[in-house]
């Protein structure tokens, strides 16, 4: 499996003023059911320059991880977006956790909206499939719960680039694949299941292998 790099969120304490990053220890797991190992490394938001740092330490795929909403943070803002066109320009793949689908999403050109709070901030819902001619799945497509920690949506229309595989019962999309570069959305938490879903640990492997 590729190396991977994960993105970090702004986590400084109040009663501290020096600047840090933080990973929820989720994703520590999700990784061992990945069967990554060690081969993986965290990235500090430093803007472009963390472009050198994934180069130096043999980072080939990144994942965009979730947490505060993308303005919220203009440094994480511009580590992430720097990263993203790297990906783009070396063919890296990607997956976009929340904050990084709708990262994704507007890198290509495409907006937000405010989602309906009341379904999908620390609630589950219903996650519909719109087909099951996805590169990565080698088992029906069928509704399933996910859940939701969101106060945005991705806005229609949708970037020409990116296709829309799942919705929400309101329609909302919350789930994107590139039509032709192994790029790769999700609005759920994966990290965040008791377990790693099979649907979710295909696409992983098919992104990151």
């Amino acid at each position: 499996m590729r190396k991977i790099g994960i993105t970090l969120r702004q986590s400084s304490p109040h009663s501290y003023h020096e600047p840090r990053d933080g990973l929820a220890r989720d994703w520590y797991r999700l990784f061992a059911e990945l069967g990554v190992g060690h081969h993986w490394q965290l990235l500090p938001n430093l803007g472009e320059q963390t472009v050198a740092y994934a180069q130096a330490h043999g980072i080939e795929g990144v994942i965009f991880s979730g947490g505060d909403d993308v303005g919220s943070d203009p440094l994480r803002d511009a580590t992430e977006q720097a990263l993203l066109a790297h990906c783009i320009a070396r063919q890296w793949p990607v997956l976009g956790v929340c904050r990084g689908l709708q990262l994704i999403q507007l890198f290509f050109g495409g907006q937000l909206a405010e989602a309906d709070r009341s379904m999908h901030v620390a609630q589950r819902h219903l996650l519909i499939p719109t087909t099951d001619d996805l590169p990565w799945l080698n088992l029906p497509a069928v509704p399933r719960s996910v859940n939701s920690f969101h106060g945005n949506r991705l806005a229609t229309p949708i970037p020409a680039t990116l296709r829309p595989w799942a919705f929400d019962e309101l329609g909302a999309c919350e789930a994107l694949v590139h039509v032709s570069e192994k790029i790769a959305g999700v609005m759920w938490h994966p990290e965040r299941e008791a377990s790693l879903s099979e649907p979710d640990r295909q696409l992983c492997r098919w992104l990151f292998e």
